[in-house]
């Protein structure tokens, strides 16, 4: 796309369009029947573990690289997103059917809304300005690709057997198989 002080370029594009995507999955969950919760909770997880994890790995590493103080914001928004990625293995222990669920699945929602916010804010316009657009390009190839990494959903990749069934839940399939993923295109 086009120069680095455009606040469209390609990558940030994909980020707000995936930031637009988990607003939608997590604003419509509520008003699910019953008996599609749980597809739904699993498609939400699948597609913000894709996205922190792939932020993680492409777009935290690029902050912290051109940015003057972006060791400090890249360890605050990956602080969120760990919280999340708990919270989320959490929520999927527990079950949607769970008497804590509502309550876990409103902590999450407003979480990752305000954690998105943040990015949009702050993170989102400092990369537009102090990363030319060549090397923005690449970020968003290496963001793409990590997003591709975790093609199928994460349930039928987790080990059911043990020990694998207690130690490696389908959030943390996700996140490794993504950083597996991302770590075997790093030039």
């Amino acid at each position: 796309m086009s120069g680095s002080g455009d606040m469209h370029s390609e990558l940030v594009a994909l980020l707000l369009a995936d930031h637009q995507e988990a607003k939608r999955l997590l604003e419509r969950f509520d008003g699910l029947p019953a008996s599609q919760r749980d597809e739904a909770f699993c498609e939400v997880t699948y597609e913000l573990v894709r996205h922190e994890v792939a932020e993680e790995e492409v777009v935290y590493p690029a902050l912290r690289r051109y940015v003057d103080g972006g060791d400090d914001t890249a360890d605050v928004r990956i602080a969120e997103q760990s919280t999340a990625e708990q919270l989320l293995a959490d929520m999927e222990k527990a079950g949607v059917e769970s008497p804590e669920f509502p309550s876990m699945f409103a902590t999450l929602r407003t979480d990752v809304l305000a954690h998105a916010e943040a990015e949009e804010r702050t993170v989102f316009p400092e990369l537009s300005s102090c990363i030319g657009a060549d090397d923005l390009r690449q970020l968003a190839t290496r963001y793409e690709t990590a997003k591709k990494a975790a093609t199928a959903h994460p349930h039928p990749h987790a080990p059911d057997t043990p020990p694998g069934n207690l130690l490696l839940g389908p959030v943390a399939a996700v996140v490794d198989r993504v950083r597996d993923a991302v770590r075997g295109v790093r030039t």
